[in-house]
């Protein structure tokens, strides 16, 4: 049984004084109510379905964290908090008993209260599983089926993921901007190079973004922006009349989460300022719309996966307003019930489609360095990772007679085909087009629903007498990452999946650097040393900025997150381990070549405020203050909610932070720490990232949203479909 099963069969579990609510998550005993974080649910759950015998620190890791390895002091601190929780006034006995070099087991004896609709055959035991859906893994095993595990003992499966920052708009929208370093998984098929044509299918002048196809093909809904307003409507557009439905109002936002099973029903978002609702309306607009529940801001992508339950990605999970997880929500009584867990360090979840005819969800993870595509069952049970793509996977559709999930990779212009019964791609066509596209919907074997593409991404600096934002470097190009140096800056501009480094001299004149291209995340730049420093996904290389000789080079084991310089002599790094579970912080010397670890947990950033304090973000949202001396936080400010995404820098001994649509400057000595300094209000700009330059500037990459098309496009002079 999984955490979710026990979640939907078992109505309550009464120990010691305790009543456990699997559904709310909570423990009561009559007089206190504590919820229980999602680690701690699943290892009561797990010790109480497996009270009879010893759980071994092995068996955590495997089925309750569900990884390779744990550090010991995470399942310490993880028992040790669960113990906590449950004392109370009422109980004060032992409930977790610790066996010396042994492990852990349930001291009390469970009482088992199931739902009275749910036979007396379907109730767990020993011996029973879950469902699997109807097509198995080639790469992963379920733990139940383990024959090296006690027979008697449960089993579940779940997997974690990793970290995000992204807004609604723009995550649906299939922004490109910060493409994976990591190499490209070549496919072991033939790339087959195919003609188009291109057809417009609105000829209104504005911005088109969340194209979601209904489940019978006949309809597309999308979010619409008009020239010249800013507020998005829900258009429904009849794909074979052209006939198109429009819902809105000035000053609020409507976007689509998803479509009911028979396609009758649209469920649609309306954001207005920091209200967030979901509603449904008739996909024929013959009556009124009708309120289901608040939601956060963020992206939300969902279906309709049986009669009245909507699975959905919902943002926040474990506080994270940028991290979602997929939730099961019973629409008529308002309960719903987690399928997902991923941890802090992911970008979360995003749901993808339903297959009815398998009972299978269909989801992307998105990690640092890669995005995995999973399926899953209607209660989250039966989790498998089924393909890793080092391009984001936005949408995606299932040929029942082929038995193929079939996808477009955007940064590429390639669509796949993903054999469900092979579980490996069978096909890879090559679009024959300049075009940049992102949102896209595949309609059949010839033809897509696409947007073109709505982005640029253009360099800034701060102008700190008026703290306005000054355009530094636009281009037709997507230009980030700039870092001041003597000549002028060296920046990054996109080149399909790949990046090229320019030159832009003081005269504004640009030109190659001379490296070749590559998957490059980020530059900085040593003033003293004349050194230029090259992250990748997994990689570090300083090269002298005279003649560009490679000087210093550093391999990581897992996902470089960021790269500072702490000194003329010293680079910090963060890294997120090969597990995508814990983040760790470095200090490289490049003098002679040590690393020394920091002690800190959940770090993402790091730099130097001065000689005695370092500065850090950490996974969840919080911005600390280290005495290098003591090794103490001294300071910490916990951030509001990001409107795009978190990013911190340090200038001339101020800290900097932006979410998106503000920056702030930060002073843990004022009464008010966090001030803001300025507020971007034009609707179609966001802050990407900010960062320090050797002169005293604050530079900001700027992600602004332009024009764009709806259009069909279709393959042609070709046999080849795309199913």
């Amino acid at each position: 049984m999984n955490e979710v099963k026990f979640s939907r069969q078992v109505k309550e579990v009464k120990f010691g004084e305790w009543v456990l609510d699997p559904k709310r998550q909570c423990i009561c005993d009559g007089d206190t109510t504590r919820e229980l974080e999602p680690l701690l649910f699943r290892l009561l759950c797990y010790l109480i379905i497996n009270n009879e015998q010893i759980i071994t620190r092995q068996d955590l890791v495997d089925d309750v964290w569900s990884q390779n390895y744990v550090d010991d002091n995470a399942i310490n601190r993880a028992m040790s908090e669960l113990r906590k929780i449950l004392k109370s006034d009422k109980q004060r006995g032992i409930v977790v008993k610790t066996h010396y070099r042994k492990g852990y087991s349930f001291f009390l004896e469970p009482e088992i209260i199931y739902y009275s609709d749910i036979p007396a055959q379907a109730h767990p035991d020993a011996h029973s599983s879950s469902v699997s859906p109807s097509i198995s893994p080639v790469s992963q095993i379920d733990p139940s089926c383990d024959s090296e595990k006690p027979p008697n003992r449960f089993t579940w499966v779940f997997k974690g993921a990793a970290l995000c920052c992204v807004i609604g708009l723009t995550v649906a929208a299939g922004v490109k901007f910060g493409v994976d370093e990591q190499e490209v998984i070549t496919p072991s098929i033939v790339t087959q190079d195919q003609p188009i044509k291109e057809h417009a299918l609105s000829w209104m002048q504005g911005r088109y973004t969340l194209l979601n196809l209904s489940p019978n093909d006949a309809m597309v809904a999308y979010s619409f922006i008009k020239r010249d307003t800013n507020y998005y409507s829900l258009v429904v557009k009849n794909l074979k009349s052209g006939h198109e439905r429009r819902l809105g109002e000035q000053g609020v936002n409507y976007y689509p989460v998803g479509w009911s099973l028979d396609s009758n029903t649209i469920y649609y978002r309306i954001v207005d300022g920091d209200k967030c609702q979901v509603w449904q309306l008739n996909a024929d607009f013959n009556s009124g719309s009708e309120y289901l529940f608040d939601c956060k801001i963020n992206s939300m992508t969902g279906g309709e996966i049986n009669q009245g339950r909507l699975v959905y990605a919902k943002s926040g999970y474990r506080n994270r307003d940028e991290l979602s997880a997929l939730t099961n929500r019973d629409l008529a009584t308002g309960e719903e019930f987690q399928i997902t867990s991923p941890n802090l360090n992911s970008y979360g979840d995003r749901f993808l489609t339903y297959i009815p005819e398998k009972e299978i969800i269909l989801f992307e993870r998105r990690q640092y360095d890669t995005n995995e595509l999973y399926m899953t069952d209607p209660d989250g049970g039966n989790q498998v990772k089924i393909y890793d793509s080092a391009s984001r996977i936005w949408g995606l559709s299932y040929d029942e007679k082929t038995e193929q999930l079939v996808w477009f990779n955007n940064a590429e212009n390639v669509v796949y085909g993903f054999s469900l019964n092979e579980m490996r791609l069978v096909k890879a066509q090559k679009l024959l087009t300049d075009q940049s596209y992102a949102n896209y919907e595949i309609l059949n074997s010839r033809d897509l629903l696409m947007t073109s593409y709505p982005f640029v991404l253009d360099i800034y600096r701060l102008n700190t007498q008026n703290d306005a934002l000054e355009p530094l470097i636009n281009s037709k190009r997507e230009d980030s990452k700039a870092v001041e140096v003597p000549e002028g800056f060296l920046f990054l501009t996109r080149l399909g999946d790949v990046q090229q480094i320019h030159q832009m001299n003081r005269d504004g004149k640009v030109k190659l650097l001379g490296l070749p291209n590559a998957k490059y995340k980020a530059l900085r730049y040593n003033q003293t040393t004349n050194e230029l420093l090259v992250q990748y996904a997994r990689k570090i290389e300083v090269y002298n900025l005279s003649d560009l000789s490679l000087t210093m080079s550093k391999s990581v084991d897992g996902t470089l997150v960021s790269v500072e310089y702490l000194n003329d002599e010293e680079i910090s790094y963060t890294v997120i381990d090969e597990q995508k579970v814990n983040s760790s912080a470095y200090v490289w010397s490049s003098v002679d070549g040590h690393v020394r670890k920091l002690p800190m947990q959940s770090t993402l950033w790091l730099d130097r405020l001065n000689e005695d304090t370092l500065i850090t973000l950490s996974s969840n949202d919080i911005i600390s203050a280290f005495d290098l001396h003591s090794g103490e936080v001294i300071h910490r400010v916990e951030l509001l909610p990001a409107k795009y995404k978190h990013s911190v820098a340090i200038l001339d001994g101020t800290i900097y932070h932006s979410n998106g649509k503000r920056i702030f400057k930060i002073d843990f000595s004022s009464d008010v720490p966090i001030e803001t300094i300025h507020t971007v209000n034009d609707p179609k700009l966001f802050i990407e990232q900010i960062r320090g330059s050797k002169s005293g500037q604050l530079i900001a990459d700027i992600i602004r949203t332009v024009d764009n098309q709806l259009l069909k496009v279709s393959m042609i002079n070709s046999g080849n479909d795309l199913n």
